[in-house]
This record gives structure tokens, sequence and C-alpha cells, in this order.
């Protein structure tokens, strides 16, 4: 990887800051496998989404640079971690949901069962009706009443 490093300019926007001191930007961070590599390839794309660099490794970066791209990913690919199931309108689709997330209570809606999608090692993705993503981390964490609602939709 060529050495540079990432800053933000004065509107808080990410800019690549080359040894010569060339700055290109603003750039906007797009990982390449979010859910399943988040370490793993990423492209900084210009406003118009054309790629203007891409980082192949993200623990290479310098650690101001990481500690950068990090914080601007974190607002760019949220999706909040459901900690419990709290209800379920019907047990068919689509169905509206009131979760318990990290950040508090919320509802959404699940359109159908392929809203669901089973990430590997317990982790599962559910999209909301307007494309928005929660994400349970592990299953097994779950409560008892939670995994009895879930189960309901994983058959």
């Amino acid at each position: 990887m060529s050495k540079f490093t990432l800053q933000e300019n004065s509107l808080g926007q990410l800019t690549i800051v080359r040894p010569d001191g060339q700055q290109s930007g603003p750039v906007h961070p797009v990982l390449a496998f979010p859910l399943t590599a988040p370490e793993l390839g990423l492209g900084l794309v210009d406003e118009h989404g054309k790629e203007v660099m891409w980082l192949p490794d993200l623990t290479k970066l310098d650690p101001a640079s990481s500690t950068l791209l990090k914080a601007h990913l974190a607002r760019r690919e949220y999706r909040p971690q459901i900690k419990a199931i709290l209800r379920v309108s019907t047990f068919s689709t689509p169905s509206v949901w009131q979760v318990k997330t990290e950040t508090g209570v919320c509802e959404f809606l699940l359109q159908s069962e392929e809203s669901i999608r089973n990430l590997g090692a317990g982790r599962l993705l559910l999209t909301h009706g307007n494309g928005m993503q929660f994400v349970i981390e592990d299953q097994a964490a779950l409560d008892n009443r939670s995994k009895q609602l879930l189960a309901r939709f994983m058959a």
C-alpha cells in the first residue's frame, strides 16, 4: 500500500493526503464485505461513486487514519443490534416487530421471511421494509421469549 494518510477537511469530510501534501477528496468509505469481512477490502469513492483508492487490508493503515476511518464507517455502516424481541404483531408476514436495541426500543416492518438472513455463527441480519438493517450478533444470547418469537420465522 502506498504511503498516505486520511484526514478530515474543515467540513468534517474524509480526505486522502498523499506524501507530497496533495489532498484528494472528499471521499466516502465503502466496505466490500461489510458483514462477513469488514477489515478486508474498502474502496474510497468520490461524490460520484467513482473509486479513488482501494485499500485491501484496513489493519495496515496508520493508527490515526485507522481511527478516523472507523469513525466514518461507524456512521455510514450503522446497524442497530437487537438485544431482545419484545413483540411481533403476527406470525405471518408482513409483521411489525418491537425490539430492544443498544439505543432503546423501536419498531420495524418485516416484509417477508426472506427479510431475515442467516450470516452464520449465530448472527442474523433483519431488514426493515424501508431497507434499514438490524443485526442479532448471537442468537444464543437472546432471552427465551425472544428465541421463541424468532423461531416462528426461522422454520
